[in-house]
C-alpha cells in the first residue's frame, strides 16, 4: 500500500494540482495532509485520493475547511492525525504547537511520524519511529511531497515542477515557524490501534 504526504499547500493550485497529479501516478491509495491548507479551494484539487486533513496556524476558518474536505469524502483530524494501515501506525502534526509532535515522536507508540510546518523536507529516526517532514508547496525550493510504501517502507521524495515563475511575494507570505504559538496538551494517544480507515 502506497499513501502519499503533503504540506503547507498554502493555496498554490498549480503546484498542488501537479502534486496530486503525481500521486496519483505513483498509485497512491490515500493522502495525509499535515496541514496549513488556508482555503477551501484548495481542499477540491484532493478530490480524486481520498484524503486525511489536519489543521496547521494557517488553516484559519476550520469550520468551511472542515465543509469543504467533508465534500469530497475527506476526513478532517483538527490538530493531529493517527491511522493504522498495513499493521504501521501512522500519525501525523502539523508542528506548530511543537510539544505535540515531541510527544508523538517520542511515545514509542508510532512506526511513523509525519509533520510539516517548516517547509523543510528532512526525515530521521527516533527509537522505533521514521519521523519525516514532506516539504512543502510553498516557500520551498525545490517543491516536494513523498511517496511511503507501507509495506516496503521505502519513502521516496516528488518533486513538484510548475510552469510559471512562483510568484510569492514575501508581502503574502504566512510566517514560517515561531513565536507565540500555544502549546495545548496533546491528546490522550490510543491505548489500542486506531482501526483502519474504511474504505
Amino acid at each position: 500500500m502506497r499513501i502519499g504526504i503533503v504540506s503547507d499547500t498554502h493555496d498554490r493550485a498549480e503546484a498542488v494540482a501537479e502534486a496530486v497529479r503525481l500521486l496519483a501516478e505513483q498509485r497512491v491509495e490515500l493522502v495525509l495532509h499535515c496541514g496549513d491548507i488556508e482555503s477551501p479551494d484548495t481542499v477540491h484539487f484532493f478530490r480524486p485520493i481520498p484524503t486525511h486533513f489536519v489543521f496547521g496556524n494557517w488553516d484559519k476558518d476550520k469550520a468551511r475547511l472542515s465543509a469543504a474536505i467533508k465534500t469530497i469524502g475527506g476526513t478532517a483530524h483538527d490538530s493531529f492525525g493517527a491511522l493504522e494501515l498495513a499493521g504501521k501506525r501512522i500519525a501525523w502534526v502539523h508542528s506548530h504547537e511543537r510539544h505535540q509532535l515531541y510527544q508523538l515522536e517520542h511515545c514509542d507508540y508510532f512506526d511513523y511520524v509525519f509533520y510539516g510546518h517548516t517547509h523543510v523536507r528532512e526525515q530521521h529516526r527516533t527509537g522505533k519511529t521514521l519521523v519525516a517532514n514532506p516539504g512543502a508547496l510553498f516557500r520551498a525550493n525545490p517543491k516536494t511531497c513523498i511517496v511511503l510504501d507501507v509495506v516496503t517502507g521505502e519513502l521516496k521524495p516528488l518533486i513538484i515542477t510548475t510552469s510559471s515563475k512562483s510568484g510569492e511575494s514575501t508581502a503574502s507570505t504566512p510566517g514560517i515557524g515561531h513565536g507565540g504559538d500555544s502549546v495545548p496538551s496533546l491528546p490522550t494517544l490510543p491505548t489500542t490501534p486506531p482501526a483502519p480507515p474504511g474504505g
